[in-house]
């Protein structure tokens, strides 16, 4: 979808780091400045992403990595994979974390305004239809850099990550005219068990998005926060997601963030949950759904609100 992504665009500012791979310092070619690490990762287009340990192990799995002086210890494999990190006597010294995914792999435009939607996998669904409807007036891309995973998944993998998702993969930080951001499918309606990297659990959810949302108001973007959309199929998860939506929603309103409700913008469309399908796909919007349910949320509820931010 975005091999064009892989486009060797030059850097436009100076990385802070050596490129991961040792080669030249291009836009998107991966650089991890301060106490991270460069390490080779299967969610990132480009090859490698950043372990937030300095001079870190990289695990051999792909996905996650552990403290120098310790070696991975892995239970499963591919993305579900956990790491417990040991040293040399045997013993657990800490919990192996997930290598963080990078920034936007395109640099701003110059022409026009940049949006920035850092969201879920979901998110990653709906990007492109309001990247289209937006071309006007705003040049958007979604971070992370990642087309095929869950994006920014649970809230603790967000507070890791976020210095990477606000920064060009090769490190240079970005200053987005506007941020429409999203936690929460992954913390809690796909269930409470911890992966790091992949699912939080509920209890932690709210404190974490306000320590997000604080950081995201400190770089002065305009903001809008999207509402987590349903799982239209199973009411007991969907119950989770309202909330989650009413507590996020509650907190938004109290530092002045506006929201769209994805949720009940589906709900209005799709029926009441539960919901076998909709849009002609079994189990859409539980929690993904075909190109064309995206582009009817991203037209009916995204882009209004964002051209109202673009144009404010």
């Amino acid at each position: 979808m975005i091999n064009m992504l892989l486009v060797l665009a030059l850097l436009a500012g100076t990385a802070t780091a050596a490129v991961c791979n040792g080669g030249p310092a291009y836009y998107n070619a991966t650089a991890c400045a301060g106490n991270f690490t460069c390490c080779e990762f299967h969610w990132a287009p480009n090859g490698y992403g950043c372990c937030p340990f300095p001079n870190a192990v990289c695990c051999g799995n792909g996905y996650t990595c552990c403290p120098a002086g310790t070696h991975c210890v892995d239970q499963g494999s591919g993305w579900g994979v956990t790491t417990t990190c040991e040293n040399n006597a045997g013993q657990a010294v800490a919990g192996g974390k997930e290598i963080c995914k990078i920034g936007p792999g395109i640099p701003f435009s110059t022409k026009l305004k940049n949006c920035l939607i850092i969201g879920d996998s979901v998110s990653i669904g709906y990007t492109p239809a309001i990247a289209a409807a937006l071309a006007d007036v705003c040049f958007v891309q979604h971070s992370p850099w990642d087309t095929s995973d869950g994006g920014v998944c649970e809230t603790a993998y967000g507070l890791q990550c976020l210095e990477q998702f606000l920064s060009s993969p090769s490190g240079v930080p970005l200053h987005p005219d506007v941020i429409m951001f999203n936690w929460g499918l992954h913390d809690g309606p796909m269930g409470n068990d911890t992966l790091p990297g992949q699912n939080g659990n509920y209890s932690v959810y709210l404190p974490e998005l306000k320590l997000l949302t604080a950081r995201l108001q400190s770089l002065g973007s305009k903001l809008l926060f999207a509402l987590t959309s349903p799982m239209l199929c199973n009411a007991m998860d969907d119950w989770v997601v309202r909330d989650m939506n009413e507590h996020a929603g509650a907190f938004m309103a109290s530092v002045g963030i506006p929201t769209i409700n994805l949720h009940d913008a589906v709900v209005a469309k799709c029926g009441p949950v539960p919901q076998a399908s909709c849009f002609g796909e079994a189990g859409c919007f539980c929690p993904h759904c075909v190109p064309a349910g995206y582009q009817w949320l991203a037209e009916s509820t995204i882009v209004p609100a964002l051209r109202a931010l673009l144009a404010d």
